[in-house]
């Protein structure tokens, strides 16, 4: 079988493909669980420094924000790998 462009089988490509997404996947969770453990401590030391409370707050808010959007591309790389483009799984 050959694919568009006249190559071999792309099955060896769309493995390659959903083992990167996987990959990105664990990246993203572990960038999220990091981005949490950042806004925890900053939350921590809002209570200690009173006087920089609403600067360290502010930061921690922007860690978990950034945390949340790094769980929703996680779930992205998660989701329905035949939604990879150009000819995944043989298709031309």
């Amino acid at each position: 079988m050959t694919d568009r462009f006249g190559g071999e089988s792309p099955d060896p490509a769309w493995s390659k493909a959903l083992h990167l997404r996987q990959q990105l996947a664990a990246t993203a969770t572990a960038i999220a669980e990091t981005e949490d453990w950042i806004a925890d401590t900053l939350d921590h030391l809002a209570r200690v420094r009173p006087h920089d409370a609403e600067r360290l707050r502010a930061r921690a808010a922007h860690a978990r924000m950034f945390a949340a959007r790094e769980r929703a591309q996680a779930a992205i790389y998660r989701s329905d790998p035949d939604g990879i483009p150009a000819g995944g799984k043989g298709t031309p």
